[in-house]
């Protein structure tokens, strides 16, 4: 994934949209018989798609081929710069304005997010966002869990109206991970309750969880976890409110 570089790292009112069931949707549409496809369970249905690619490379090529035909479609109907194209997905986008025709008359692009903030990180290949109705997106970063995305939600809730303000709940989050007294939220899970921490004087560890309640998270390397996790984030932040 690599976002724009044409465009800010942070940007207010950017949208999603993707072809619904996007393959099912193709075959469909070429009158291939679906009878044995189960549209309304995704996994099961992605499943069974995807063994049919596998056993049939031609038809790997018409499903790729065509879904990159569809997109160039909607950007050249939609008139859609270069410039406002953040980024292109293989069965979507995510621009920076609503698309005016979104149904060719032949497949419909349909819009999945409208993300109120969108902050792309300092190496363009990451981006958090808040949508509409409030929920938190995180693309991009590897080794997510659910401990440190609540920090990073929190990026996206800062008053960015004030620059001050700004810098100072930047800190605020900086400090909810470096005095954190939770060892949980430097427990990186790899397996069913085995996890990465990062110490001061061992480097990477794997821990079993049972090991967890009786850390000491000032042993625990917490610059590391802000580097990896955070900085890639507020680095853009503090870059964007700097210019």
């Amino acid at each position: 994934m690599k976002v724009n570089d044409k465009l800010p790292f942070f940007l207010r009112d950017v949208y999603l949209y993707d072809i619904e069931a996007c393959h099912y949707t193709i075959l469909q549409k070429i009158g291939y018989d679906m009878t044995q496809i189960d549209k309304d369970d995704k996994l099961k249905r992605n499943i069974q798609i995807g063994m049919l690619m596998k056993k049939n490379p031609q038809l790997t090529n018409l499903l790729r081929g065509t879904t990159a035909s569809v997109i160039d479609e909607f950007i050249k109907t939609n008139f859609i710069k270069e410039d406002e194209i953040l980024l292109r997905q293989y069965d979507g986008i995510i621009t920076t304005r609503t698309l005016k025709v979104t149904d060719t008359g032949h497949i419909k692009l349909e819009m999945r997010k409208h993300f109120e903030i969108f902050i792309v990180s300092i190496d363009r290949t990451k981006y958090l966002s808040l949508d509409n109705t409030g929920v938190v997106t995180i693309k991009g970063l590897a080794y997510k869990y659910p401990e440190m995305e609540n920090i990073l939600s929190n990026l996206c809730k800062i008053r960015f109206a004030n620059k001050v303000e700004i810098f100072t709940q930047l800190q605020k989050i900086r400090e909810l991970v470096l005095h954190s007294k939770n060892p949980t939220l430097f427990a990186i899970p790899i397996k069913e309750n085995i996890y990465h921490i990062f110490f001061k004087d061992y480097g990477e560890m794997e821990i079993k969880k049972p090991m967890l309640s009786i850390l000491d998270t000032d042993d625990i390397d917490k610059e590391k976890y802000f580097k990896i996790y955070l900085e890639p984030f507020t680095k853009s932040i503090v870059l964007e409110n700097l210019r």
